[in-house]
């Protein structure tokens, strides 16, 4: 298994019942990612219901292995450049990590 360097945290709240919504367009950008991002070694999404919030990670080889895929046309059309998301999300905060410790392969 490739050895991850880094990884993109995203915490997100939404406004009052767009939770679902939230959602699917925070699911959307790391799926699309799936067999197109070299270097992307896991991801997930995932809902905390009773604080009305999505928490998103994917962690990759190297941070520039999302930042070029960011940077192409296509890249930015995955990650919902030009979608204006100001309707559905109430805050937001990302992170940009460095893995220290982590298991990503079920223990034999």
């Amino acid at each position: 298994m490739t050895e991850p360097t880094y990884t993109f945290v995203s915490v997100s709240t939404a406004k009052p019942n767009r939770l679902d919504d939230l959602v699917a367009i925070a699911r959307t950008p790391s799926e699309k990612m799936e067999d197109k991002v070299p270097g992307m070694i896991a991801r997930q999404v995932a809902v905390d219901r009773e604080r009305n919030t999505v928490v998103v990670w994917v962690t990759f080889a190297n941070r520039s292995d999302l930042y070029d895929y960011l940077a192409t046309d296509q890249g930015k059309d995955d990650h919902g450049e030009d979608e204006d998301m100001t309707e559905i999300i109430e805050t937001f905060e990302m992170y940009d990590l460095t893995p220290v410790s982590g298991r990503l392969a079920p223990t034999p």
